[in-house]
């Protein structure tokens, strides 16, 4: 149970690192893609707080709210995603 914890700690830190740079893009992006990073930063973001949830003995609050809202966002970047590609209008520049 100990290294399981220590594998949520670290899973943490890195997930929270990783969101760092999409979230430096969203700052920097003037087009559509902006939409997509701040959603991808987003949802890194909120798994890496499932994960310190986890770390700090929040299991149930880890997998019924953190989990669930990363998963949904997740899926709503893809579907904003595929909404892109498929738009004729506008096209993913950057």
């Amino acid at each position: 149970m100990f290294d399981e914890n220590l594998l949520h700690l670290a899973s943490a830190i890195i997930m929270l690192a990783a969101a760092i740079v999409p979230m430096y893009l969203s700052l920097r992006l003037k087009s559509n893609l902006r939409i997509l990073t701040i959603l991808l930063s987003l949802f890194i973001f909120i798994h890496g707080i499932y994960h310190l949830a986890y770390f700090a003995g929040q299991e149930v609050l880890g997998e019924r709210l953190f989990r669930t809202i990363s998963i949904v966002v997740l899926i709503i970047f893809g579907g904003v995603f595929i909404y892109m590609v498929r738009s004729k209008k506008e096209k993913l520049t950057v």
